[in-house]
């Protein structure tokens, strides 16, 4: 198999193990990756954080996107503008009223109700994802949104502030790469934080 179909074998794999896991299993794991989260000194410096909403069994980032809306920090959350566009950045204050389902259901926000931003405004990414290894590599979606925002701003890979968040069943031994794949710098689960700059092949 080539490196595509290697990423989506993975990928209908990642999602069925993911899937598997019970609904208070997703919750207990992801309350202590949120844990995890809060404590890392990006998370905390940072003023304007780029999350995600998240839907099914993806790691839970409501208490995040909650956090920040209480903390002095300006949340930015993505919209799909469509299969081959940048996505859209929104400043969101108050999530209850601004969001509706967007692409595949992700709550996304109303674009006439939330000022758009740019990458160059957010200093710190919280990235999603399917599967990833221990040295950075990420398997998304299969749309590239992620993978755009983070060859645009690499100086936030490098610092640290480009974040994942996973589930433990969901780093592997390696994930597939191909030319345009930027790798994250931290991956947190459960189970601790990878820091993935201090652990490159």
């Amino acid at each position: 198999m080539n490196a595509a179909e290697r990423k989506q074998a993975l990928r209908e794999e990642a999602l069925r193990a993911r899937d598997a896991l019970a609904p208070a299993e997703i919750e207990e794991r992801s309350a202590e990756i949120t844990r995890r989260v809060m404590l890392l000194s990006s998370y905390r410096r940072a003023r304007v954080r780029l999350l995600f909403a998240s839907i099914g069994s993806e790691v839970r980032t409501d208490r995040l996107i909650a956090h920040t809306v209480r903390s002095r920090a300006r949340l930015v959350l993505p919209r799909v503008r469509g299969p081959e566009e940048a996505l859209a950045l929104h400043e969101v204050v108050d999530p209850e009223t601004q969001l509706v389902p967007g692409w595949s259901g992700i709550p996304e926000p109303i674009a006439g109700n939330c000022p758009e931003c740019t990458e160059s405004d957010i200093d710190f990414i919280l990235v999603p994802g399917l599967a990833f290894d221990r040295h950075g590599g990420r398997l998304g979606y299969g749309g590239g949104y992620y993978d755009y925002i983070l060859n645009v701003r690499g100086d936030l890979v490098d610092s640290g502030a480009a974040v994942a968040v996973a589930f433990a069943s969901q780093i592997v031994d390696e994930v597939p790469r191909e030319a345009w794949d930027v790798r994250v710098s931290v991956i947190v689960t459960e189970d601790g934080v990878i820091d993935a700059r201090s652990d490159r092949s």
